[in-house]
Order: C-alpha cells, then sequence, then structure tokens
C-alpha cells in the first residue's frame, strides 16, 4: 500500500529524524545513542552471563543503598557514607535487592566483591531535557548527583550451568522498589535493550552461540535480533545499498570456519573484510528504473554492538566474532531520485532466513522483509512535493556596482564633446574628436574594472548585511554541490558559484576543510545553516568582499540504519566578489572548525 506523502511528506521525515535519534545508536556522542528511559535510571543494574556464573555491575543511587542491601546498610549506614573507609573486606559482605533464579526456582548465592565511589556511566540520550514532539513530555535526564555506589557482585552457578535464568528483586513492594534500569549481556553479546526491572524477567540460555539467548518476554530483547540486515536509502544523487551481517553468518559465503568465542586479529580482520566487499559486489543485484545496475564504489567497515547500539570500529587490534559484524555500502550514482528501486537479495541460508530490509527515502523509512520466497523488495518513490536540490547562481540584490573608470572616462569623452562648442577650440576639432573617441572606447573596455558599490537606499539592508545574505546563499549551494557522489562531478557542479581561478582551491576544500564525515566513511548531508555572520572589510571599491565570516552547520546521514548528526562551526577568511550580476566566491580559507558536541 503506497504511503501518504504529499503535504505531509516533511512531516514524516521530522517524526523518522527524531525517532531515530531516540531508538538507534552510532558510535560517537555527537551521535544518537540508544533511548528509552531506563538508562538514566536512578539505579541501574547490568548483567554479564559468564561461563561460570553471573556478574552483575549495580550502580546505585546513594538514597536507596538501605533498600538494596542489608548487610550494607547494617555495616556502613543507610545513607552510605562510609563507604569511603578503607579497608572494607567487601567478600564478606552479603547481598539483597536483586535476585538471579535458575529455571527450577532455586536462587544463586550472591556475593559482593568490589564496594567503591564513583560517578555513574553517561549513557543520557544528547536530547535530555528537551521535549518529545510526539509525546509532548520531557526526555528524561540522569539525577543530577553523578555520584554512585558501585557494587560488583558474583552469582556463581556451582559447575550446573542453568538452560534459563530469571532476574527478580527481593522488593515486592512498589513503594519500596527504586527505579532500576537493567541489561543483560551473555558473554558480551547484548541479550536485552536497556528496560526497567519492574517484575520478574526470564531469558533461556543459548550456550552454543550467546546471538540465540533471549528473553521469554519480546519486548525486553534487543532491537537487533537478524545477524543479518539491508539498507536501502534513496538521496538525491545516490541510490546505497548497506548490509550488516554477523561475522558467523558471513562466514560461510567467504570460505571461512569462525567458531563462537574467537577473536579476529588485525590480519583475520583485513582478509574478512576484503573478502566480504568483493562477495557483496557481485551478489545481491539491485536495477534502477527498470535497468540493472552495478555499485560505483564499495566500502565497508566492521561494526561491534554493546550497550550503546552499533559502534563502527576503527584500528581495533582484536574483535569478538560473537559481537562482530562486516558492513558494507554499494553506491549507485543517480541524477535525481529515480521512480523506483529493486534489491534482490540472494544470500540465503541455513543461517539466513529471512532479511529485514529498510527502505529510507526523504520522508523516512519503510520496513519490509525479504525472504526465499519473496526475495525482491522495491522501493517505490511515491514523492509528490519533493524537488531534487540543485545548485542555483546567487544572484546581487540591493547593491548596483558602478564602473567608476568607465564613468570618469565617459565623463571625459564627453567634455571633449562639449568643447569643440568653445570657439577657440573649433581649429583643434580633430584632436578633441579623438580624445573623445579614446574615452568611450576605454570607458566601455575598462567597465568591468574598479567597480564601485552603490548600496541600494531604498533597502533597509547595509552592504555588510548584503554580503552576509549573499554568503548565506553561497554556502547553502556549495553543501548541495557536495551532495554530488564523486569529487570531479562536486566540482564541476560548484562551477556557477565560484571564480575561475578560485575552482580548483574551492573544490579541494570542500573535499577536506568543509567536508563532514560520519563513522563508515560516509559524508553528511547539511541539514541547516545557522548564524551565518560577517565582520572586517567592507565592500571594496572593486565590489569584492573580504572579511572574517563564522557559520554553523547541523549535518546528518544515515548509515547502517543508525541516524548520524553532527553540529559544526565554522570561522573562515572569505572573499565574494561580483561576476556577471552573481555572487561568486573567491577565496575560502578554513581557520576552525569545531565540533562542540563532540
Amino acid at each position: 500500500m503506497p504511503r501518504m506523502l504529499g503535504c505531509r511528506s516533511a512531516q514524516l521525515g521530522m517524526v523518522f529524524a527524531f525517532l531515530t535519534t531516540l531508538f538507534l545508536a552510532s558510535g560517537s556522542r555527537a551521535d544518537v545513542l540508544p533511548f528509552s528511559g531506563a538508562e538514566v535510571a536512578d539505579n541501574i543494574a547490568v548483567f554479564h552471563v559468564e561461563p561460570d556464573g553471573v556478574r552483575l555491575e549495580l550502580e546505585v543511587f546513594p538514597p536507596d543503598i538501605e533498600v538494596f542491601t542489608d548487610a550494607l546498610a547494617a555495616d556502613f549506614g543507610a545513607d552510605g557514607e562510609a563507604f569511603t573507609r578503607q579497608g572494607v573486606d567487601a567478600e564478606s559482605l552479603g547481598f539483597a535487592g536483586l535476585t538471579v533464579i535458575r529455571q527450577d526456582g532455586s536462587e544463586l548465592l550472591g556475593r559482593i566483591v568490589r564496594v567503591e565511589r564513583r560517578h555513574r556511566v553517561d549513557r543520557a540520550s544528547p536530547f535530555a531535557g528537551q521535549t518529545d514532539p510526539i509525546t509532548g513530555t520531557k526526555i528524561p535526564s540522569p539525577p543530577d548527583d553523578p555520584e554512585v555506589i558501585f557494587l560488583e557482585v558474583l552469582f556463581d552457578f556451582v559447575q550446573v550451568r542453568p538452560d534459563a535464568l530469571v532476574l527478580g528483586s527481593t522488593m515486592a513492594d512498589d513503594t519500596q522498589r527504586p527505579d532500576i534500569g537493567f541489561m543483560v549481556f551473555d558473554r558480551s553479546v547484548p541479550v536485552s535493550r536497556f528496560s526497567f526491572l519492574n517484575t520478574q524477567a526470564g531469558f533461556v540460555m543459548d550456550w552454543a552461540d550467546p546471538w540465540g539467548t533471549a528473553f521469554t518476554n519480546a519486548n525486553l530483547n534487543r532491537q537487533t535480533r537478524n545477524g543479518t540486515t539491508s539498507y536501502v536509502y534513496a538521496t538525491p544523487r545516490e541510490i546505497r545499498h548497506e548490509i550488516l551481517m554477523r561475522v558467523p553468518d558471513l562466514a560461510p559465503w567467504i570460505g571461512e570456519q569462525i567458531e563462537t568465542g574467537t577473536h579476529l586479529n588485525s590480519a583475520s580482520q583485513s582478509r574478512i573484510q576484503k573478502a566480504a566487499l568483493d562477495e557483496f559486489s557481485v551478489r545481491n543485484p539491485v536495477t534502477i528504473a527498470g535497468k540493472p545496475v552495478r555499485p560505483a564504489a564499495v566500502r565497508g567497515a566492521f561494526l561491534t554492538l554493546d550497550e550503546r547500539g552499533f559502534q563502527v570500529e576503527e584500528g581495533t587490534r582484536t574483535l569478538l566474532v560473537d559481537t562482530a559484524f562486516v558492513g558494507a555500502i554499494l553506491s549507485y550514482p543517480v541524477v535525481a531520485l529515480p521512480p523506483n528501486a529493486t534489491l534482490s537479495w540472494d544470500m540465503f541460508d541455513n543461517r539466513i532466513g529471512e532479511v529485514p530490509v529498510t527502505l529510507t527515502d526523504p520522508a523516512g523509512p519503510f520496513l519490509d522483509w525479504a525472504t526465499p520466497d519473496r526475495a525482491t523488495v522495491t522501493w517505490t518513490n511515491y514523492l509528490k512535493q519533493y524537488a531534487d536540490p540543485q545548485v542555483i547562481a546567487v544572484p546581487i540584490h540591493g547593491i548596483r556596482f558602478v564602473p567608476a573608470v568607465s564613468v570618469g572616462l565617459l565623463l571625459v569623452g564627453v567634455a571633449a564633446l562639449g568643447a569643440l562648442a568653445i570657439p577657440t577650440n573649433r581649429r583643434h576639432w580633430r584632436g578633441v574628436l579623438s580624445c573623445a573617441a579614446v574615452a568611450f572606447i576605454a570607458s566601455v573596455t575598462l567597465r568591468n574594472m574598479f567597480l564601485l558599490p552603490v548600496v541600494s537606499p531604498f533597502g533597509e539592508q547595509s552592504g555588510a548585511q548584503l554580503a552576509q545574505d549573499a554568503l548565506s546563499d553561497l554556502l547553502a549551494n556549495t553543501y548541495v554541490a557536495a551532495l554530488e557522489v564523486t569529487p570531479a562531478a562536486r566540482a564541476a557542479t560548484l562551477a556557477p558559484l565560484v571564480s575561475d581561478r578560485a575552482l580548483d582551491e574551492l573544490a579541494a576544500a570542500l573535499e577536506t576543510d568543509l567536508a563532514i564525515r560520519v563513522p563508515g566513511g560516509g559524508l553528511a548531508e547539511v541539514s541547516a545553516i545557522d548564524d551565518v555572520s560577517v565582520e572586517g572589510t567592507r565592500l571594496s571599491l572593486g565590489g569584492a568582499y573580504e572579511g572574517l565570516a563564522k557559520w554553523k552547520v547541523q549535518a546528518q546521514a544515515g548509515h547502517w540504519g543508525h541516524d548520524h548528526r553532527r553540529t559544526v562551526e565554522y570561522r573562515a577568511r572569505v572573499t565574494l566578489i561580483p561576476e556577471g550580476g552573481h555572487w561568486k566566491l573567491a577565496a575560502l580559507t578554513v581557520l576552525e572548525a569545531r565540533a562542540p558536541d563532540v
């Protein structure tokens, strides 16, 4: 059924961006973080299932310490202040408050092995404290006091590994139970997302492969359930097919034998990534507007999955295969958004029985599935009011550029002709006419030299303000040129915005100083340019503006289902010149590019 777009496409895109920001993850503090509200609860419990037992890392909000540990409360006082004293024999302390129970109902004995004061782990959403546009409520923030009492507790299996476990609390009274956000890992693999531990939560173990361990309550399980996922992005200049495949799922397709629990060194990572990209470049064919296409570029990276979601790994010496993924990005350049694009998934085996495919365009995402019986997934362009962004030359408004030399020479010519009316000069008429002719010809020849800017007296803006507006428009169009897929195409698209002599220099700056890259190597798309200001030299007699400029850009890019966002503040020396009735950049030297949210 077609998605309802039309006049609501912008709203849908905004909602999608916000929802993606809340629920997806990426590898940098400047990007989005996983968000459910539980990760900023007063108390945080992270359970790690290991071969010989369960290790609990517990961050306790100091006012709640008494309800967690009777023994600790008795030994140190309910306020926990005495935790600062030295020489505590932590192993002698029992533990109460949270329980780990086998499937037969027997409770594992908890033993505290470490107690200390520390700052809580920062898991807050970058939008904490802001208003959720969907619900109208504020996004929760962690407690103002960052200090917690950290407890490490071990629950021993006593040599018998359970087939299932149940997490619970001895705090039966809802009025007594404090807020507890919890998450579970099975041998480093996230089993759950962050949730509130309000009731008992049971999960079934998969000792052969921790990826298969799962809660009986599906709402508690991590969002990434499939080891292989696919993403199709329809953007103004490019169709991208991106793949995330867990290393054990990938291994049979590239002739590797990889066992659960092993690690990959740098050499193994390079070998596997190259083999994976070679395989992906010829598999899962794509057609655009009914025509088969081959990827113009294929790049990739290793990613790992942890409590913050997927993280792009760069230069990591060893990776645990249980949480390691190979990410591939296949690029198919287009001039404009096509009517459709079709992906035919052909990598199915006993591990890969279905592949979730997320189709994303400027209006937002649409989820579909590829299966052996229905391997073809199609994105259709239902955008009715969407226009592909185009570079537009920036016309000069509010300023008239008067050729001062030409005007002067023209006056000289007129004066020379007027001299013929003087009787005493009539005998010199040949010389006077020659002088007038030279003046007129020179005025035409030099009409573009020494331009005198004249600001319209009927306008409300000064020359500097008009130059500021011109710079804003030039920057906006420059970032449209940055949408082009290749450096050569980006340089060619810059031509209407840049003087011929500065084209190579500005094209190089677009690849380096002005480029905003995200994990995975992709270029972010600038969604907004704010706070543009210019200061320094005024408009010169030649009509140029040279001065110090500042601006801020908001940029975003989608990769592997994650919405990466950046804010970058720039400070640069710029020169604008009038040329053919338009403003053009004659120079741009970036002095500083600062990301305040990193």
